[in-house]
């Protein structure tokens, strides 16, 4: 799971979307919600093409498309949450409602990490 988590900040893989007045540097086109969707596509993609890397590159692009988002988008909403950590907090709430209390503790560990990294 670990090793999905730092896939899915290679992708740069809900709640409110972000408020671009509070926070301008919010990606408006990646709330909460959608990637958290995003998140559980790139989970299937990743377990479907985990031993077939070019493929998943592809498929990664296809599931980017299909959300109507881009790499930046991603790194935009990472940077977001980097520089907002209160964030993390509903974005986690959300992650433990569809996948359930492992995947809180893996994105809590996560989050750890990406504080630990900024400084």
């Amino acid at each position: 799971m670990k090793r999905l988590l730092l896939w899915c900040v290679v992708l740069g893989t809900v709640g409110c979307a972000p408020d671009e007045q509070l926070y301008p540097g919010a990606s408006p086109k990646l709330s909460d919600k959608k990637f958290i969707e995003l998140f559980a596509d790139a989970l299937e993609l990743h377990h479907r093409y985990v031993h077939a890397s070019d493929s998943l590159l592809v498929e990664r692009e296809k599931l980017f498309k299909r959300h109507g988002i881009t790499q930046a988008d991603i790194e935009k909403f990472l940077k977001d949450r980097r520089d907002h950590p209160e964030k993390w907090d509903a974005l986690i709430a959300l992650i433990q409602q569809r996948f359930g209390e492992a995947a809180e503790r893996e994105m809590k560990a996560f989050q750890k990490t990406t504080k630990k990294g900024e400084k």
